[in-house]
């Protein structure tokens, strides 16, 4: 899990990089850049919560595989102590 949060972070932290080099080394008027910071950070903002939403689906289907391992595993073990008697 650590290493999806390290990649996750990497992305974030090199497309915000990206986004600000490119958009202060062109050269243009402010008029034009203010509207390529406003999309590229509009665009950046899907990226991460497109990110976030897949992670969090990622984490709740593990965590739904684990409950129902427990679960399965709980009632095998209510069974054998069950069938004991």
């Amino acid at each position: 899990m650590s290493a999806q949060k390290n990649l996750i972070g990497g992305i974030l932290i090199g497309s915000a990089i990206g986004i600000a080099a490119g958009l202060l080394l062109a050269p243009q008027s402010g008029q034009k850049l203010r509207r390529r910071i406003a999309r590229g950070t509009n665009d950046l903002k899907d990226d991460v919560v497109d990110t976030v939403s897949e992670t969090i689906d990622s984490v709740r289907i593990q965590f739904n595989d684990r409950l129902n391992k427990l679960a399965a595993n709980g009632k095998a073990a209510l069974n054998s102590v069950t069938d004991t008697k």
